[in-house]
């Protein structure tokens, strides 16, 4: 594993973790390494390809660890970033998903792929929230 700084305080964490001072919120975002910032820290571990460890959740990232992940051809990280959507953009991205679902859900169905719709709305919700 590589060597990582760590959030210790709860002053560290909130800067760290870029929560909108305006709001408190934060959301995850799973960002391909070239597209986080320095700064930003893990909600989730990062793991190999084996399944390894290669960064624990929480680690902060900086410029040469993602520089590493992206050698490493590291697809995708979950990241912690401000929330700073107001309640009308995440009312508005929350009706988009609901209509991209209903169209690529369109017509007559099977009860299972009517499991499987609801199972990706729940999904576009919760991340739209």
């Amino acid at each position: 594993m590589w060597q990582t700084r760590r959030i210790e305080s709860t002053a560290a964490a909130h800067t760290a973790r870029h929560i909108s001072p305006m709001t408190g919120k934060e959301r995850i975002l799973c960002l391909a390494p070239g597209r986080a910032a320095p700064g930003m820290a893990l909600a989730k571990p990062v793991r190999d390809a084996d399944g390894s460890i290669l960064l624990t959740a929480e680690t902060v990232l900086d410029p040469a660890l993602l520089e590493r992940l992206i050698r490493r051809g590291i697809r995708a990280i979950s990241v912690r970033a401000p929330d700073l959507r107001d309640e009308e953009t995440i009312a508005r991205e929350l009706a988009d998903a609901r209509a991209r679902i209903d169209t690529i859900f369109r017509g007559p169905g099977s009860a299972a792929r009517d499991q499987l719709r609801e199972a990706v709305l729940a999904y576009r919700i919760e991340g739209a929230r």
